[in-house]
Formats: structure tokens, C-alpha cells, sequence
């Protein structure tokens, strides 16, 4: 537990939070981070539902920067303690940890309005694309008001179609071996 990740505004910034050493763990970059709340009004913003959370850095990036309320979804128990040992070091309110597979949480949650909802599956997986049509069955993304997904570069299938409905693409980016969408829902 050498590795640290700093929240990089808001609140908390400069503050670190723990991090395992695993070896698929990829936590979403700073300057992803930057970009990715530099185009949300994260003011018009009460809730997140992170999916697949790995270090909660998006959750805890989101509650700096003035999110009330934040349920970070993950199945590893060695991430969900990481991140309840975070939230306790920072002292954070209104988070709650669930450790369940995004699926099972998805299908059997009955909270379908979270004003930001964070994806950042496993790479090499099919959990993206499950995930947003999860989302989609189940009218997630229908009241929410951003989307943001995070994917290998080299993974070329078209994740906008799940979303093309509910929501307009305000960025599509890739830097280094990462790709990310940002999204907003058109009725906002």
C-alpha cells in the first residue's frame, strides 16, 4: 500500500488517498480527471454512482469538488477495504460502498437517478458494453445527467450507440492507451 493518488481540487485537494498495488488496477489519470470536470457543471450535480470504482479516485475527485452524495460499486474485497480506509482517513459523509458485481447491484437497485454515473470496467472484457445496455434497460439514463466511460484505446467497438438516445457526446478522446467519453444528457 506504497502507492498514493492526489485529489487534484476542491476540498480535499492535495490530499492522497492509498492505493494497492494490483496488478489490473488502472486509476483514471489527473489530467483525465481534469478534463473530465472541467466539462461537467459538477454544480448542477447532487449524486454519483461509480461502477467498477477500483481506487474510488472518481468518487473522491467528484465529493471534493462538492458532490453530497456518492455509491461507489465494486466486487474486489481488497479495493472496497482500500476504499472505506480512504473514506475514513478523509472523513468523508453520504458514501456508501457496495461490494457486488456492477450487474447485480444494476439489476436489483431500486435508485435508478444518479446525476453522474462514472464506467471504468476491467480492459479486454465485454463489461462496457453489458453495462451500458444495463443502463439503458433499466432507465439509468434516462433522468441522469452525465455519463463518462473509460476504455482501452485499442478496443474499437461503438459504445455511443447505447447512449445516442439519452445523450449527446461532449467529449471522445484517447490519450496514451486510454480512451474516454463524456456525456450529458439532452435534456439538461
Amino acid at each position: 500500500m506504497n502507492n498514493k493518488l492526489k485529489i487534484i481540487s476542491g476540498k480535499y485537494k492535495s490530499r492522497f488517498i492509498q492505493i494497492p498495488d494490483k496488478k489490473n488496477l488502472r486509476p483514471s489519470k489527473a489530467y483525465i480527471r481534469e478534463s473530465l470536470f472541467n466539462v461537467l457543471d459538477i454544480h448542477l450535480c447532487n449524486s454519483s454512482l461509480d461502477l467498477f470504482s477500483g481506487s474510488g479516485i472518481l468518487s473522491f475527485e467528484a465529493i471534493s469538488r462538492g458532490i453530497k452524495k456518492s455509491v461507489l460499486i465494486e466486487n474486489d474485497v481488497e479495493l472496497v477495504e482500500c476504499i472505506n480506509k480512504n473514506i475514513q482517513l478523509l472523513d468523508i459523509q453520504d458514501v456508501s460502498v457496495v461490494k457486488q458485481k456492477v450487474e447485480h447491484y444494476l439489476k436489483s437497485c431500486i435508485n435508478k437517478s444518479y446525476d453522474i454515473i462514472f464506467i471504468d470496467p476491467p480492459y479486454k472484457t465485454k463489461l462496457l458494453g453489458e453495462t451500458l445496455e444495463i443502463l439503458k434497460k433499466n432507465n439509468f439514463l434516462e433522468s441522469n445527467k452525465y455519463l463518462y466511460f473509460e476504455r482501452s484505446k485499442k478496443d474499437s467497438n461503438d459504445y455511443v450507440s447505447y447512449i445516442m438516445d439519452t445523450h449527446l457526446i461532449l467529449k471522445d478522446l484517447s490519450i496514451g492507451d486510454v480512451s474516454y467519453t463524456i456525456s450529458k444528457n439532452k435534456n439538461l
